[in-house]
């Protein structure tokens, strides 16, 4: 996936990290020089200097058409700009907001944000890895923890593996999104087999986070 970082420090590092593991194509943009350096020197990633309020800014940084935008910054007003910018003038297919003000979070929605978080201790909570397995299982939380998305990367030994997504019937718990296969991305369908080193995108519910688990793990 194309990912793009918007403001924030310490956040930005963990979910730098987070996504640096899974190989997704990274642009980090941050209006802090400072900060810039302090990343870049951190992840080894080129940062751009620049306001991501800024169309200039979002247009050298090459956001076009990227399938996510996480806006870090501490003022919530920027984080919407920020969003709406990246979704109506560059075609990002889902924007996250942070909002340290939780009023504005609801507003957030129902003025075209995608996803919001309604606070920096949510976003270190929510946005982490839950390891499982060496690591091959994680999760993300979205709105305030109603839907969480999990990345299961298939193994050998994986009872999903060589199966059909009807074979796993699934359906009831959730729905599998999308599979990353040889960086090829894969809209899957009920005879869709997987296969060791498939990368699988859940959404479901918190309550359904096991079962879906060991329906894919087996364990």
């Amino acid at each position: 996936m194309k990912i793009v970082i918007a403001n924030g420090k310490h956040e930005a590092d963990y979910i730098i990290g987070m996504y640096k593991k899974q190989k997704h194509d990274l642009i980090v943009i941050n209006s802090n020089e400072e900060t810039c350096k302090y990343l870049s020197a951190k992840t080894h990633l080129s940062v751009y200097h620049g306001s991501p309020t800024k169309e200039f800014s979002l247009e050298s940084a090459r956001i076009h058409g990227a399938d996510l935008f996480i806006a870090l910054a501490s003022d919530d007003i920027e984080n919407y700009v920020a969003c709406k910018m990246a979704k109506d003038i560059f075609g990002v297919k889902h924007t996250i907001a942070l909002v340290l003000n939780p009023k504005n979070a609801e507003i957030f929605k129902q003025l075209g944000i995608d996803s919001v978080l309604s606070s920096t201790a949510l976003l270190a909570q929510e946005i982490k890895n839950e390891s499982a397995i060496e690591d091959l299982i994680k999760v993300l939380s979205l709105e305030n923890n109603k839907i969480i998305i999990i990345e299961i990367e298939v193994v050998n030994q994986d009872e999903c593996c060589y199966k059909t997504l009807k074979e796993l019937n699934v359906t009831s718990m959730g729905s599998v999104s999308c599979i990353t296969r040889h960086n090829q991305v894969i809209i899957p369908h009920g005879d869709t087999r997987l296969y060791a080193g498939d990368r699988v995108l859940i959404v479901t519910k918190p309550e359904n986070k096991e079962r879906m688990i060991k329906a894919f793990r087996g364990l």
